[in-house]
């Protein structure tokens, strides 16, 4: 005897018609996946070439990184010309402080004060423990095309291994701006363990690794410093920078203008974003110089 059902399908029938169902919705959910990869990559082709065109530009960056339990704040005003200079000011918090990177200057160290009456100049490596006090990241990974290199390699990283979701939608206004929002999620928790190298430190086994050291050093709570390994240790290496990212493109100037990141633990790891942004205003080499009087170098 067959079973009849109200809608008039037999059990073979409406079997037929689930398993049909199931085909359909998947078939939408990857052609809507698809077209939403095929839209967040024209957008930061778009990005990309809008950011090549500026030369130079000035603004106050914010931003909060996680270290340990604490989130550090800090807003900095900047100014930035090709092919890498970078002056800062502290507004808040150290006040007064300020610093200055020229790739090829001051053999590739960056110079700072500490904004004191009694102040002092240093010059450090980019990567040194000094500079690297506070950031997530050293001042070679400054300014808005660093941001759109961050948002590119996350994004391609989530395409190329295939286990990662993309949204792409109106985002919040970015100082008082409209924006895109480029949205990435990973699963939480997943990597691989990495054995360390004779000689070799942390920022050595993420460039081996093709990850963020930050990234590791976050993960791994036994290790205290990029120096603190020894060879033959297993380090925990996630696969993704983050378990969800934010990222917003601005619709007026194209350009990448904040990033937040969520770490593997579900927390806010990191946010950057630039306000005020002044392009291409025509500055100097006497901006980068840390003899202009304007300065307390």
């Amino acid at each position: 005897m067959q079973l009849k059902y109200e809608c008039g399908m037999t059990g073979r029938g409406l079997f037929s018609f689930v398993v049909a169902s199931i085909w359909l919705c998947a078939a939408l959910a990857s052609a809507g996946h698809e077209e939403q990869l095929a839209r967040i990559g024209a957008l930061l082709a778009q990005s990309r070439r809008a950011t090549s065109a500026v030369h130079e530009y000035t603004g106050v960056l914010v931003k909060h990184e996680r270290f340990g339990d604490e989130i550090v704040e800090q807003m900095i005003a900047f100014k930035f010309a090709r092919p890498f200079k970078v002056y800062l000011r502290f507004i808040e918090p150290h006040e007064g402080r300020e610093g200055i990177y020229v790739r090829g200057w001051n053999q590739n160290k960056i110079r700072l004060h500490r904004g004191s009456a009694f102040h002092f100049n240093v010059n450090w490596y980019p990567r040194s423990r000094g500079a690297m006090r506070d950031n997530h990241y050293p001042v070679t990974s400054f300014g808005v095309e660093r941001m759109l290199d961050f948002i590119t390699s996350n994004f391609e990283r989530g395409v190329q291994r295939g286990d990662a979701t993309f949204t792409i939608s109106d985002g919040d206004l970015v100082d008082g701006e409209p924006t895109w929002c480029i949205e990435i999620k990973t699963k939480p928790g997943e990597g691989r363990y990495v054995t360390v190298n004779a000689d070799e430190n942390l920022w050595q086994l993420a460039k081996r690794t093709h990850q963020n050291m930050y990234v590791i050093l976050h993960h791994n709570g036994n290790v205290a410093s990029p120096t603190d390994i020894r060879e033959g240790q297993k380090i925990f290496v996630p696969y993704h920078y983050a378990s969800r990212g934010k990222y917003f493109i601005s619709k007026r100037s194209l350009l990448a203008v904040k990033a937040v990141s969520w770490d593997h633990y579900g927390k806010l790891y990191e946010s950057y974003e630039y306000i005020k942004l002044d392009l291409n205003p025509g500055l100097t080499d006497a901006d980068f110089d840390p003899n202009n009087e304007e300065y307390g170098f």
